[in-house]
């Protein structure tokens, strides 16, 4: 998983999103590492729904064809689905097989077949209450190991700023229940709500300065572990359970 930020970026853009999304997808690999690691080669690898506002995943199919996996990725909404068929289309093709099914339900996972590994992010937030800790219970007894991520509810300026519904760390850990690591990723060192023009996204991916800065911002990710607890539960977009590492 060597991807640097700015061959990430090239994903983001076919998302319609911009370095934000890129830096979300570089730090996002670090809590994959070692589940992904354990996923058998040639093995299957279960998206359970799509973002509620941003990207299309791009990331985890990235991560499923480093172990040549098949990936099936569900949703309730059909824009949602072709939105990300049409991400998927619009890139070098990476020899992965993807089924893209249209579901009543995404919270109702225990209906899915059994997966080698499941992923998630930007979903579990947009179901009713109720529904969490069954979507949760569904996904930890689909996958012998796997991650949610979610938008930080503890950090307001970014769930405000965003639009999105955001859990707490505590909300989190009581959907998922016992036996996962609850953590939190995702601090740029830039405000939410940032936008570029066409122009400006097209030359960050070939801009000798653009590249440059996106070399001091993946150093600067690197540095995300160490930061205080307190400061992580204040400032990053997303808190994160995992289970099987």
């Amino acid at each position: 998983m060597n991807a640097s930020i700015r061959s990430l970026y090239a994903y983001a853009l076919a998302e319609g999103e911009g370095v934000g999304t890129a830096y979300e997808y570089y730090v996002k690999r670090r809590i994959l590492r070692s589940i992904l690691a354990a996923t058998p080669e040639s093995g299957t690898v279960l998206v359970a729904g799509l973002p509620e506002k941003y990207g299309t995943s791009l990331d985890f199919i990235l991560a499923a064809a480093e172990r040549h996996a098949k990936v099936l990725v569900t949703d309730e909404r059909e824009t949602a689905l072709d939105r990300a068929r049409g991400a998927f289309a619009a890139l070098p093709s990476s020899g992965v097989a993807i089924e893209y099914r249209h579901v009543k339900d995404v919270a109702d996972v225990a209906s899915l077949p059994k997966h080698d590994l499941a992923l998630s992010c930007e979903v579990i937030q947009r179901l009713p209450v109720a529904d969490r800790r069954t979507y949760a219970a569904g996904l930890r007894a689909c996958a012998p190991r796997g991650v949610i991520f979610t938008p930080n509810g503890e950090n307001e300026s970014h769930t405000k700023i965003s639009g999105l519904s955001g859990l707490s760390r505590g909300d989190l850990a009581e959907a998922m229940g016992r036996g996962v690591e609850i953590g939190f990723v995702d601090m740029p060192p830039f405000p939410p709500g940032i936008t570029r023009s066409s122009a400006q996204r097209e030359k960050a991916s070939s801009g000798l300065l653009e590249g440059v800065a996106m070399w001091g911002l993946q150093a600067y990710a690197h540095a995300e572990p160490f930061a205080p607890s307190a400061l992580k539960r204040r400032v990053a977009h997303i808190v994160y359970g995992r289970w099987g590492a």
